[in-house]
């Protein structure tokens, strides 16, 4: 089990948020017991090098809530444990998605003081959280809630391994699906019933220098032929060394080694073009729309170069970390990333705002600009020991309040239209500007296949950029194996 034990300052959690995990996490390995005096403000700074501000509001919470209490003159003690308390099991990614449950264990714990909450929660990095999941389902051990990419849900719905909200309690499901954005509906359900409750929304864009464009007088490009006209400029020798740029001017993720990202990328640039992977219960990939665009795409790298023949190796955050040094001006990436950027830079919110600029995905010859949705959500599991406790947990976790600070602290932008609509009448930020990108998006293929149908999407890229096929092949190659994965029939 992996716990949090620093404090990491790249993080989009507030750090008096990730000390007050922090001195939770202690008391529920037993490090320090009920009665046990908690060291000084001065000692955690100290120890966790921080200043006092966070200290301070991380012990004041953590008081208020009844963890910690303050005897006068003498410190701050770990509070009695209450004699009745229901545990539930969760899986996390990292502690930025355990503050919105946090948030509503602290409401339950108010509003039921007799009938008291405990998370017992385990941090497994993304990268190994889909077997980890599926892993503890096969033994019997599935946590009451866990966080999963929203790419799992059908497959985990179809499996049976969730318990659907609607099954719990219809009525305040169907209120959740009224107020949630209906790409995100359509990414969080499967056959038309919604499985898990998300808080975020996350959209694919083209990232560029805003500041960088504006010295140039450049615009960012709305067509694919635009991106060409921008690309070479920005390629020359000149311009390139104006800004300290590398060889290229753009990034993005090309293939099998960057996982999912390539399908997060690279799926609405083929939306860009017209084409896509099914259409009306038909694999649709094979056609020429999809040929075409492929065919830019290795333009991009072979002809313009305009994009590093690399991308085929990228991982998953190649293009962010090239972007954010200054090594590109332009990257395909998700508007998630903006905290790596702004971390990796060392750039605050303005700061970031005044540099960097975002756009949808250029429209090529027969298509329109195009956008991507996903995110991470919460699903309850049938395992459950405790479903009714986890659902209200998750139903306290989606209020106004808890959602719209959530998106500030992280900047992801909100599933919910009324709060993503309240954030953008309270100002102009990062999270005003791109949330209108949400409502034109489109989400993947919902499949309890997905896994495969993306795995084969990513194939078909690295194929086409790398010329080990055609890009006619490739195409097709990747249609034939979807069809055969999923039963649909290919056109």
């Amino acid at each position: 089990m992996t716990v949090l034990d620093s404090i990491d300052r790249n993080s989009p959690i507030p750090i008096y948020y990730q000390l007050k995990l922090l001195i939770q996490e202690q008391i529920k390995r037993g490090e320090w017991r009920p009665g046990d005096k908690v060291p000084t403000e001065a000692e955690l700074c100290e120890r966790y090098e921080i200043s006092r501000t966070p200290v301070r509001q991380a012990l004041l919470e953590l008081v208020r809530e009844g963890v910690l209490t303050r005897r006068a003159g003498r410190g701050t003690f770990v509070a009695p444990r209450p004699e009745t308390f229901t545990t539930l099991r969760v899986i996390l990614s990292d502690s930025r998605w355990q503050w919105p449950l946090e948030e509503a264990l602290h409401l339950w714990n108010r509003e039921h003081p007799d009938d008291r909450l405990e998370l017992d929660c385990e941090i497994v990095a993304l990268p190994r959280l889909y077997d980890r999941l599926t892993l503890s389902v096969a033994q019997g051990r599935a946590p009451d809630i866990s966080l999963l990419d929203s790419v799992w849900v059908a497959e985990f719905a179809h499996r049976r391994y969730l318990l659907s909200p609607e099954e719990v309690d219809s009525a305040w499901a169907d209120r959740v699906k009224r107020g949630l954005y209906p790409p995100v509906l359509t990414a969080n359900s499967y056959q038309n019933t919604l499985y898990t409750i998300p808080t975020n929304a996350d959209t694919t864009v083209l990232w560029y220098r805003r500041d960088w464009f504006a010295a140039e007088g450049l615009k960012p490009p709305q067509t694919w032929s635009e991106l060409i006209e921008v690309g070479r400029h920005l390629r020359g020798a000149r311009v390139r060394a104006r800004y300290g740029m590398g060889a290229y001017p753009l990034a993005f993720v090309g293939g099998r080694a960057g996982g999912e990202t390539t399908t997060y990328q690279l799926l609405p640039f083929l939306w860009s073009f017209g084409a896509d992977i099914i259409e009306e219960g038909q694999v649709v990939l094979g056609r020429p729309t999809t040929v075409e665009a492929l065919t830019f795409l290795k333009r991009l790298l072979q002809k313009e170069k305009l994009a590093s023949p690399g991308a085929i190796a990228y991982r998953w955050d190649s293009a962010v970390k090239a972007f954010g040094r200054g090594e590109v001006a332009m990257a395909l990436g998700g508007t998630y990333e903006n905290y790596m950027i702004r971390a990796i830079a060392g750039w605050d919110m303005p700061a970031f705002l005044e540099h960097v600029g975002f756009s949808l995905l250029p429209a090529g010859p027969q298509g329109a600009p195009a956008t991507l949705v996903g995110g991470m959500t919460y699903g309850i599991y049938r395992q459950s020991a405790h479903p009714q406790k986890a659902l209200a947990l998750l139903e306290r976790m989606i209020t106004p309040e808890i959602l719209s600070t959530f998106s500030r602290n992280t900047g992801h932008n909100s599933a919910y239209v009324s709060v993503a609509e309240a954030i953008r009448r309270e100002d102009d930020g990062f999270l005003s500007q791109t949330a209108p990108l949400v409502a034109h998006a489109r989400s993947r293929p919902s499949s309890p296949v997905y896994q495969r149908i993306s795995s084969h999407f990513q194939e078909m890229i690295e194929f086409a950029l790398t010329g080990e096929r055609s890009c006619k092949e490739a195409a097709r190659r990747a249609a034939e194996r979807i069809g055969g994965a999923t039963g649909l029939p290919v056109i």
